[in-house]
């Protein structure tokens, strides 16, 4: 938990839902929290029913950037050492606006975490990640792009992630801990996003607002090799936006990446053959997806599971950046940054 930002109390309340939640499910639950006004900590959760924070802390550090790569590294090795397990998993949690670079000058343009305005970018957090987990999970905004997927494609079977923004007050944790240590991993999962799902279905007005998607992470090669496929045989000169569903959804995030809904822009620019291959290779890829109706005020009416940048000359600071993700070699997608020589 990145929470030395404006997201401190929902910090708190969180850990304080796993704390109502945690019971006896065979395994551990750790939580390294750097909230603001704090020294970073890592508990071990303990089942509580108080408002007040009772987990054991077995490690408190000292001041830190929970941006540095370095330190996230650390703080995993730390947390394998303190919770010595046969298997391990991980949740990230903070703010996040899928995959363009974390920069201390551009607060609110990262991809992951928010350290005081320092964050970093998704290769910085491939470099991070361990290579054990079984699956992981983000709590945080917009990471459900194939941007970011294809990036972390090696490093873990399963991904849940959101394509959309996530409500500040995030999981509910006392309703959905126990399935994190589900043996069937995907059933687990997948019951978690349903129960988030169900949460936020059934809130009112604006909190009515969520998407989740579970992604088997070993077919994204293959989901690559279709949209190559689709772009080398299709047009792949200029693409539009016009009516492809927004997934960037949030409108007091100036500072965002756009995202599309990646099966709408594929229905918006190619051909129905085209189509029907790239959807059924999204199927594969995708293995359970939920979205409300809306979010935030604006509806969702397609909803693939994942999210895509559609290139824009307008927006070419995102152009050089995007040359690097491997995503764009791997499916040919710098064909449609036309403009680059």
């Amino acid at each position: 938990m990145s929470a030395n930002n404006n997201l401190a109390p929902e910090a708190y309340a969180n850990i304080n839902q796993m704390e109502a939640g945690y019971a006896d499910f065979g395994g551990k639950l750790l939580v390294y929290a750097k909230v603001f006004g704090q020294n970073p900590k890592i508990y071990e959760i303990v089942h509580d029913d108080t408002p007040q924070i009772v987990s054991k802390v077995l490690k408190d550090y000292p001041e830190h950037n929970a941006s540095d790569p370095n330190i996230m590294r650390m703080i995993f090795e730390d947390m394998e050492q303190l919770g010595k397990a046969e298997s391990y998993a991980a949740i990230l949690w903070s703010h996040a606006t899928n995959w363009y670079p974390g920069n201390s000058k551009m607060a609110k343009v990262k991809s992951f975490g928010d350290d005081n305005g320092e964050t970093m970018d998704v290769m910085d957090l491939k470099r991070a990640l361990p290579r054990n987990l079984e699956y992981l999970i983000f709590d945080a905004c917009s990471m459900g792009s194939v941007e970011v997927l294809y990036e972390l494609k090696d490093i873990v079977p399963y991904v849940l992630a959101s394509p959309t923004e996530v409500i500040s007050v995030g999981l509910p944790y006392d309703k959905i801990i126990g399935h994190f240590f589900d043996k069937n991993v995907e059933k687990g999962l997948i019951k978690a996003a349903q129960l988030y799902f169900d949460f936020y279905n059934n809130q009112k007005g604006l909190f009515r607002s969520a998407s989740y998607s579970l992604i088997n992470m070993k077919e994204m090669t293959n989901l690559a090799k279709a949209m190559e496929s689709v772009i080398q045989t299709g047009k792949y000169g200029q693409v539009s936006r016009n009516d492809v569903q927004r997934l960037d959804l949030d409108p007091n995030m100036v500072s965002t990446v756009p995202a599309f809904d990646l099966l709408d822009f594929c229905e918006k620019n190619y051909s129905k053959e085209h189509v029907a291959m790239i959807k059924s290779q999204i199927d594969r890829t995708v293995l359970f997806k939920v979205a409300t109706p809306q979010f935030l005020g604006t509806a969702i009416n397609s909803f693939s599971g994942m999210s895509c940048y559609i290139p824009a000359q307008s927006e070419n600071e995102f152009a050089k950046y995007y040359q690097g993700l491997a995503w764009n070699s791997a499916s040919s997608y710098f064909k449609l940054f036309h403009w680059i020589s």
